[in-house]
């Protein structure tokens, strides 16, 4: 069996979501073909990143398993941030589900929607996500956010901004 034979033979298997494909976006195709380890570091690292380029504040990236993700040194502290990350829930279109978030455990937390049609990222304060999950239930691992990519796109999570306004 050749890598042609093995890329060929797997197409159908890797479309199972259906609504993710190279040709819609190559990007958010790669990141819907990877492990979810492998996902979230690539995305952790990105988003460390644009936060360098688009504010200036350096950042570190914690070690695995850490409480928190990345520690940004804004002015007058370094503040915790969490990055989250999502892939379409299997047969719900633009639905997506942010598992395991703690707000007592960061400052700001990232969420990065990986949308069939490419990446989509917003963040909010820890004290807004503690808001927004105050009538959820927690369970053992934190709470589990259910959002709408349409509801975000229309403006129905507020409390969610553009990466170009963090950390303010």
């Amino acid at each position: 069996m050749t890598l042609s034979d093995v890329r060929r033979h797997a197409s159908d298997a890797t479309t199972s979501n259906g609504d993710y494909s190279e040709q819609k976006n190559a990007a958010a195709w790669e990141l819907f073909n990877l492990d979810r380890i492998d996902r979230a570091t690539r995305i952790e690292r990105f988003i460390a990143e644009q936060i360098e380029k688009k504010s200036g504040y350096n950042c570190t990236i914690t070690r695995p398993n850490w409480e928190w993700d990345i520690t940004v040194n804004l002015e007058d502290k370094p503040v915790r941030v969490e990055v989250k990350s999502s892939i379409q829930k299997r047969g719900f279109a633009g639905a997506y589900q942010i598992a395991n978030v703690k707000p007592w455990l960061f400052d700001y937390l990232f969420v990065v929607f990986v949308t069939p049609e490419g990446t989509k990222i917003a963040w909010a304060r820890s004290y807004d996500v503690s808001k927004f999950c105050h009538t959820k239930t927690e369970n053992c691992n934190g709470y589990m956010l259910n959002l709408n990519i349409k509801k975000f796109d229309n403006g129905a999570y507020p409390w969610l901004r553009d990466i170009s306004e963090f950390p303010y």
